[in-house]
């Protein structure tokens, strides 16, 4: 039997339907083929070959994703660097020291990103210096050792019918006084928090949060700042020096948002 041009016509439109549904399946698919090691790997490879943008488009797609390592944060970094985005290197920086407080190159990194920005470290308080020492989780996971950990070794001796020793009183208050010790620590690692980084060049700190307001002073790219309150798209935020005022989110970046 001979197939008419209208039948082969509304044949060929099924096929391509049939088609285009099954791409539309496999599309995301094909998205989420790349996993992290991928596109960690892809992100080496574009930064050894020169290729920093595809570098930065990689590893921010890997930490958007919420796969957030020391190590990614830091090749972030170099990567923001060497495209000429200097607020976003010493972000990734400062998140990747945030996670790995002993990485050495990072602390180099922050330390000649600010020395060629002329701009300082911003100030600490001896409990936020204190919290430094350890990754933020880490913290978080002694102090519920020692206080879980005392409370144990006080309670199940009786509740199970052992005969309390010594020891478990010693045990206990070591425990104890290692959960009073991560205190200021816990403390320190909240108002650390509070901290975001300057984006941009000539950044305004203005009189009020809208964009018609009196520019007070203007920050640089990589500034630290701290955050006091917000409104809208705008945080109130206090530089080194007591400087203040309103900024645009988009010019401004907490270290680890709320």
């Amino acid at each position: 039997m001979k197939m008419t041009q209208q039948t082969i016509e509304g044949r060929a439109r099924e096929v391509a339907a049939v088609l285009s549904f099954f791409l539309v399946l496999l599309a995301p698919q094909s998205r989420a083929a790349s996993t992290p090691d991928e596109r960690f790997k892809k992100a080496s490879e574009a930064y050894a070959a020169g290729e920093f943008a595809d570098a930065v488009y990689e590893l921010r797609e890997m930490v958007n994703e919420g796969n957030f390592s020391a190590a990614a944060f830091h090749n972030l970094g170099d990567a923001e660097w060497k495209v000429g985005r200097h607020g976003h290197a010493v972000l990734a920086w400062e998140r990747a020291l945030s996670l790995d407080p002993f990485s050495k190159n990072t602390t180099a990194n922050l330390r000649f990103a600010r020395h060629n920005a002329r701009v300082d470290a911003p100030q600490l308080a001896w409990h936020e210096r204190y919290s430094t020492a350890l990754p933020g989780g880490w913290w978080i996971v002694i102090a519920s050792a020692g206080l879980w950990g005392g409370v144990a070794l006080l309670t199940l001796p009786r509740l199970l019918g052992w005969r309390r020793a010594d020891w478990h009183q010693g045990v206990a208050a070591a425990l104890f006084a290692i959960f009073l010790l991560c205190g200021p620590a816990l403390f320190g690692t909240w108002k650390r928090s509070q901290f975001g980084v300057v984006l941009e060049d000539d950044v305004p700190l203005r009189l009020t949060p809208t964009r018609e307001a009196e520019t007070l002073v203007k920050v640089t790219a990589g500034e630290m700042a701290r955050v006091e309150r917000e409104r809208g798209e705008y945080f109130y935020v206090r530089a080194d020096g007591d400087r203040a005022g309103w900024v645009r989110k988009a010019d401004f970046a907490l270290v680890w948002p709320r």
